[in-house]
């Protein structure tokens, strides 16, 4: 597929390299040419220097036969630009990072009135996760199926737990929870376990099921930690906007820390129930006098890593319950070897997220639809939703009579509302939800799972 990214920031380097993996025929754009060159001379590319919405640009870039434009430059308007010109130009698909909550209402009608394909707002939907994990604070990390039906929750297993150096089948009985381990990671490996997979400790978990059936299973592996209320977040930028309301709006006790004085006014003239503190949100002297060692969790969300990870690394040291840390950089490994578990990654969300969307352009010739994708374990492992179409050839056969490939595993399927983790003697029916879960590999349509 010939796919243009117009815009080299952290975002379109992420998703370019994404796209790479996968084969695509890419284009990128920016207005920077030493970062033009640097990427080509990198990357198996074409590159052109220009302004992303001028159509000079847009048809060296070949717009016209390109099935999909993806605008991530800096400017929410220019990206907008971009994509209805290019849509103009015979691009067929169009997607555009829009980051200002100015418009975040307007966004149906980009999509509808503007023929937009798709908005990406990376900072909300990093806020949504941040949200969801608060919701849920015994997880690493949390994604969601089948509209919230399943989860995959990652759990990192300390020596203190007591399923280490257990085979899994001896988990699931001694957990008595319907919950399935699809991935583990070990150091720098990942591994697709089967039930006699022993799990060791400082593994990594993948788990599968209902928010119901992860719940026992942590309480029974004494991972499991009480609900939230009381919030610290650190920084004022977007994330921590869209983040404040969103936890506000649930009646917890937000705190934010920011250190810019107009931003602090803007902020609390916009969150009205949400405590809005001018200072340093680095500084340990200010933490200590916010009460960080009676607060619940830690958040922090500004503009630098090292910054992010030191208040984290200080928040744990205090004790607090949750400790979540915005990172740009992708050294998720090491970070989680110095104790900082819940990493959040907007480039990685949004990424997720186009991802999902290109795989569904790739699979439009009406096979199996997927429905939601999520890159795990760095990139490592991905887990995505699919639903089973109408006469396929693998429906209703059960799985001991299909040749599946290896590092492959059918984490759930949610049939009606049911929700069923499959033997040997189980199938697959019409309409069916089918998380897949891989290792390695490139999973575009159900087909591709078997041998």
């Amino acid at each position: 597929m010939h796919v243009i990214v117009v815009g080299l920031g952290k975002l379109g380097i992420t998703m370019t390299k994404q796209l790479i993996t996968e084969g695509h025929s890419i284009t990128v754009v920016d207005i920077n040419n030493s970062k033009v060159t640097s990427f080509v001379d990198t990357y198996d590319v074409m590159g052109v220097c220009g302004n992303g919405a001028a159509c000079e640009t847009l048809q060296e870039a070949e717009a016209a036969k390109a099935k999909l434009i993806i605008a991530v430059t800096p400017s929410d308007e220019l990206n907008i630009l971009c994509c209805l010109i290019a849509k103009r130009m015979g691009t067929e698909n169009t997607i555009a990072r829009v980051r200002n909550p100015d418009y975040a209402a307007q966004m149906q009608f980009m999509r509808n009135e503007l023929g937009i394909s798709m908005v990406v707002n990376p900072e909300f939907e990093t806020a949504n996760e941040i949200s969801r994990i608060i919701r849920f604070p015994s997880a690493a990390n949390l994604d969601s199926f089948a509209r919230g039906k399943i989860e995959i929750a990652r759990v990192r297993i300390h020596s203190d737990n007591a399923y280490c150096d257990l085979p899994i089948h001896e988990i699931r009985k001694k957990c008595k929870a319907k919950v399935l381990v699809c991935a583990v990671q070990r150091d720098d490996k990942v591994y697709i376990p089967s039930g006699d997979f022993v799990i060791k400790c400082d593994d990594t978990i993948s788990i599968t099921g209902t928010r119901t059936e992860l719940s026992h299973f942590m309480k029974r592996s004494g991972v499991y930690k009480q609900k939230i209320k009381n919030v610290i977040i650190i920084g004022g930028g977007r994330i921590a906007y869209y983040l404040a309301k969103l936890l506000s709006d649930t009646g917890r006790n937000i705190k934010l820390i920011e250190q810019n004085e107009e931003r602090c006014y803007e902020l609390s003239a916009l969150l009205p129930d949400v405590t809005v503190i001018h200072g340093d949100g680095t500084d340990q002297d200010i933490l200590d006098e916010q009460n960080l060692e009676g607060q619940d969790a830690l958040v922090s969300l500004t503009g630098i890593d090292e910054e992010n990870i030191i208040v984290s690394m200080y928040a744990e040291s205090k004790g607090v319950n949750k400790v979540i840390t915005k990172v740009n950089r992708h050294s998720f490994s090491l970070l989680n070897d110095i104790g900082l578990e819940t990493l959040v990654s907007p480039q990685i969300v949004a990424g997720n997220l186009v991802a999902r969307y290109v795989r569904a352009l790739q699979n439009s010739a009406g096979n199996s639809r997927i429905q939601t994708l999520y890159k795990l374990v760095g990139g490592k492992v991905e887990a995505a939703e699919f639903i089973v179409p109408e006469d396929a050839g693998y429906a209703n056969i059960p799985f001991k009579d299909l040749s599946i490939l290896p590092n492959i595993l059918i984490g759930c399927i949610i049939r009606n509302g049911k929700i069923i983790f499959p033997d040997g003697d189980d199938v697959m029916m019409e309409n069916d939800s089918v998380i897949v879960v891989t290792a390695d590999r490139i999973i575009e349509d159900l087909h591709d799972i078997f041998v």
